[in-house]
């Protein structure tokens, strides 16, 4: 009876970790960019949060806890906004872009600490 426990145990270990590499697999990082000022010569600091889109999914991840962050994101082909957020100590974010949008050109926006980031994403590249 042990023998079949572990053998369950190690199936169902292995079946969510080859899910959870599709998942990762399918997804794809948005780069973003800090909004800047041009006579600015350092290096600008990398994005505080890591960006990623699968499917119609966008999910936000943050290094650290952050204390507030807005994110909006655009359809740039019509110019609607689609998604307006503020939330407060959060490591990460996940939001549904719907099964009814479009295959277009999106533009996220994040705001953390007073700083602007921002990335285009297309929903059909996955």
């Amino acid at each position: 009876m042990k023998k079949l426990t572990c053998l369950i145990t190690l199936f169902l270990f292995i079946s969510v970790g080859y899910i959870n590499a599709e998942t990762m697999a399918s997804r794809k990082k948005i780069k973003m960019k800090v909004e800047t000022q041009h006579h600015q010569r350092s290096l600008p600091p990398p994005c505080p949060a890591e960006v990623f889109i699968c499917g119609n999914t966008v999910d936000l991840i943050f290094r650290e806890i952050n204390k507030t962050a807005v994110v909006t994101i655009m359809n740039l082909d019509t110019g609607e906004a689609i998604h307006y957020n503020v939330s407060t100590n959060d490591c990460s974010i996940s939001i549904d872009l719907g099964n009814n949008q479009s295959e277009s050109n999106y533009n996220i926006e994040l705001i953390l600490d007073g700083k602007a980031y921002t990335g285009e994403f297309t929903t059909n590249e996955i």
